[in-house]
Parts: structure tokens; C-alpha cells; sequence
């Protein structure tokens, strides 16, 4: 067999196993630890950086896996879903809408400033550093691999495995700190699950996102529909590629002659790659085509992409490079952490009119890992989505996530404080966060006093 294969099978295997050691622990699946980060940090045991188990054959394919998976998943965001307009989707969640993107700006202004203040004058690091709370914590594992080309050729490849070192921490700590807090407030509301629907409801959470038993049965039963929904991914990376190539193409024939400056040379495919997901999806909307794809369908492909993606990039992480960078990590990791329990707890009741600890606790989770975390805190926090924040939160990831956790901004984050500087990001970022967390105020008051007046 190739090494290619060879490596592929090794990591069905670390992943399986992993899937085994959890559904064997209670400790495990009571703080819903996914298996994937299981699995990665039991690759990374077995590799060359602590054990040497496994041959260096295998890690070296491992390490080329999430630049290519990271396509897929973005590919996927849009495919098989509902496009609102412009109007229904702020209509929904104009309030989560504010509030993630007043999460998100806040992590880059935070972590430019702490660049920019103490990181980069006392431990050397490079300023690029200021973007790493908001692509780890937001963007998670998959983000954070994606942009390892951005960050090699910006010179700094060491970029890569201290976001993948912060996406771990941020991840582990929303879950544990999610459960903790949810637990508190029901409590202290004395809100109590019925403990029939609770267990039934933590056996769904225990599984991973995927039943490969069902799925193949679905491709044994419809292959044509399981081969249409690969085509869509296919057709969306093809687009994106498209796409990066064209503005790379007009970047280069306008700003030639007047400056070096470049931004789409740096630029990843994937967030190209999620436009092309858009553009498909809405012209299978245009041409009432939509029912060629099925979303579990989508989800299943993505998820399994996101679960390989997790498990190759913690796995190779370089641990010399963590630890050498252990007062840059621990510093950003503890900022990021502060700056979301601080939005959840003091800015989430004032933003949300209703319901504002199921909405925020929604947010605080996808803050901190990444949609699906998000989603795990939602159902941990309503069970049986008697509040609709589900809703408004699907809603707001369809204005959130063209730009952040992964989107144009992240991607050209870096590159912006390469290019321009941090002052200039800084300056950027505090307005834009100024502007959000104005609006999330405003309508926070401006819905409170609409629902008084209701209920009066």
C-alpha cells in the first residue's frame, strides 16, 4: 500500500479507538470531550515528539491532510441549507449578530494590544501573534490549520502550532467552563431537566456528529444522490479556486505599477471555498433544484472532513514550538478566556432582551471552539429549544461566518498587521468593535422596551 493509504488507515484506527475510550468513560462524556481531540492528542502521544511509535512516514502525510480538508469543511457551511434574505436573517438575530461579532472583534483587539504591549517587546514574539486569539478561539483547529500556508509565507510558520495550541486550550475550556456554568444557572433558577429526556438527550451528545453504519447504508440505497452531493463540494472548491485566481489576477494587474503591497498571494482557498458553497446553493435555490441536496447528507461529509482535519493537526503539532512559546500561549489563551466569560456575563443581558444566558451561552461556545461547541452549549442550556435561539442562531452564522471564525476577515487578519502594522490593525479593530457593541446596546434596549410595552 501507499503511504498516503498507510496513513489514512492509521488515523481511522487512533480515531476509533479514541470514539472506544471515550464511550467507556463517564468522566469523558459528562464534559462531552469530542473524540477527535481525543484522538489527536493520543497521535500526537504516539509520534516522534514523545513516544515514537508510530513511523515519521505516517505524520509527514498526516501534516499535508488540513490544508486540503479545511476546503471541504467550508465548502460545506452553505450547501444543503435554507438562504433567507437579508431582512429575515436580521429580523432573527440582529442581537446575535452584534454580540458574535462583538466577541470576535474584541478577541483582536485584545490580542493585538497584549502583542503589542507585552508580548512583543518582553518575549520577542512576532506581532502577527495579535490575530491568534480570534483564528484559535473562534476559528478553531480548522482554521488554524488551514492558514498554515498564510503563515509560512509570512514567515512565521511557528503561527500554525500556537494556534493549534490555543484552539485545544480554548475548546477544552469552553466545554468544561460551558458545563459548569450551565449547571450554575440551572441551580440557581432552579430549573430542572426531566432526567428521562436529560439521559435521552446526553446519549445523542455522547456520539460524534456522524453513524457511518447510516451513512453507508444511504450510499448502498441512493448512490446517485450521495455522488450529487460530492459533486456540489466539488463544484464549490472548483469555484473558489475561480474565484482566489481572479482577484489574485486583478490585484496583480492593478497595484503592479504603484506598490508591492499584496494581500491575495497570502490569502487560503478556503474561505473561497465557502463563497462557492454560497453561490451553488443559490443557484439550486434560483432553479428550484435545492432538493438534490440533502443536508445530513452535507453534514456527514463535513463532519467526517472536520473529525480527520482535528485529529492529523493536533497530532503534529511541534511541542518544542509550544514550548517555547509558553508565555505567548498562556497569555493569549487566559486574554481570550477573560474577554468571553466577561461578554457572557456582563454584555450578553444587556444585548439580548430575552433569554439572554441560552443566547449568550450559544455564542460564549462557538467563541471558544468552534459552531458545533456552539451548538453543544445551546442544547445543554435548552434541551428542548423552548427559547427558538437555535434558530436565531443559525440565522446569525449565515451573516456571521462569511467574514469571521474563519471567513474573509480571519483569513486576511495576518496579513493586514504584516502588511499595515498592529497600530493600524488596533485602530480598525476598536472601531469596528465600538460600532457592533453600540448596536448590540441599542437593540438590546430598543427590543426591552418594545416587549414592555406588549406586555403593559
Amino acid at each position: 500500500m501507499s503511504p498516503f493509504s498507510d496513513s489514512l488507515i492509521t488515523l481511522a484506527i487512533v480515531l476509533l479507538v479514541a470514539r472506544f475510550i471515550k464511550r467507556g468513560s463517564k468522566t469523558l462524556q459528562k464534559f462531552f470531550i469530542p473524540s477527535a481531540l481525543l484522538a489527536g492528542v493520543g497521535g500526537l502521544l504516539l509520534g516522534p515528539h514523545v513516544f515514537s511509535i508510530l513511523p515519521n512516514e505516517v505524520y509527514s502525510q498526516w501534516s499535508t491532510f488540513p490544508k486540503y480538508l479545511i476546503n471541504i469543511v467550508f465548502a460545506g457551511l452553505f450547501l444543503g441549507k435554507t438562504i433567507p434574505s437579508r431582512r429575515e436573517v436580521w429580523k432573527m438575530s440582529g442581537p446575535m449578530i452584534a454580540f458574535g461579532n462583538t466577541l470576535a472583534w474584541g478577541q483582536y483587539v485584545l490580542g493585538i494590544g497584549l502583542t503589542m504591549i507585552i508580548l512583543t517587546p518582553i518575549f520577542g514574539t512576532n506581532p502577527i501573534a495579535g490575530a491568534l486569539i480570534e483564528i484559535g478561539f473562534e476559528g478553531g483547529h480548522g482554521t488554524a490549520a488551514g492558514l498554515s500556508t498564510s503563515f509560512e509565507e509570512l514567515g512565521w510558520s511557528q503561527g500554525t502550532d500556537i494556534a493549534l495550541g490555543l484552539a485545544t486550550i480554548s475548546l477544552v475550556t469552553a466545554i468544561i467552563s460551558g458545563v459548569i456554568i450551565i449547571n450554575w444557572h440551572n441551580r440557581k433558577h432552579g430549573f430542572i431537566i426531566d432526567a428521562k429526556a436529560w439521559k435521552r438527550h446526553e446519549r445523542v451528545l455522547i456520539r460524534s456528529g456522524y453513524n457511518l453504519v447510516r451513512f453507508g447504508e444511504k450510499i448502498n440505497t441512493n448512490p446517485i444522490k450521495v455522488v450529487l452531493n460530492l459533486l456540489a463540494f466539488a463544484l464549490a472548491i472548483a469555484i473558489g479556486v475561480g474565484m482566489l485566481e481572479l482577484i489574485q489576477f486583478i490585484e496583480n494587474a492593478t497595484l503592479s505599477q504603484w506598490t508591492d503591497i499584496r494581500f491575495t498571494s497570502y490569502m487560503p482557498l478556503f474561505p473561497f471555498a465557502m463563497l462557492g458553497g454560497l453561490i451553488v446553493q443559490l443557484i439550486l435555490r434560483k432553479t428550484h433544484h435545492q432538493r438534490l441536496i440533502q443536508q445530513r447528507t452535507v453534514q456527514v461529509i463535513s463532519t467526517i472532513a472536520l473529525d480527520i482535519l482535528i485529529v492529523s493537526a493536533i497530532a503534529t503539532i511541534s511541542i518544542s514550538v509550544l514550548k517555547d512559546n509558553l508565555a505567548t500561549i498562556s497569555l493569549l489563551a487566559v486574554t481570550g478566556v477573560l474577554w468571553a466569560l466577561g461578554c457572557l456575563l456582563l454584555l450578553a443581558p444587556r444585548m439580548f432582551p430575552r433569554d439572554p444566558f441560552e443566547q449568550g451561552v450559544t455564542n460564549y461556545g462557538q467563541s471558544m471552539g468552534m459552531t458545533a461547541t456552539g451548538l453543544l452549549m445551546n442544547r445543554l442550556a435548552d434541551p428542548s429549544n423552548k427559547t427558538h435561539s437555535r434558530e436565531g442562531f443559525a440565522y446569525k452564522q449565515l451573516a456571521f461566518e462569511p467574514f469571521m471564525g474563519g471567513g474573509l476577515v480571519t483569513a486576511t487578519s495576518a496579513i493586514v498587521i504584516f502588511e499595515f502594522g498592529s497600530m493600524f490593525a488596533l485602530i480598525v479593530s476598536s472601531v469596528v468593535l465600538a460600532f457592533w457593541l453600540v448596536v448590540g446596546l441599542l437593540l438590546g434596549q430598543a427590543k426591552r422596551k418594545s416587549h414592555r410595552r406588549r406586555h403593559n
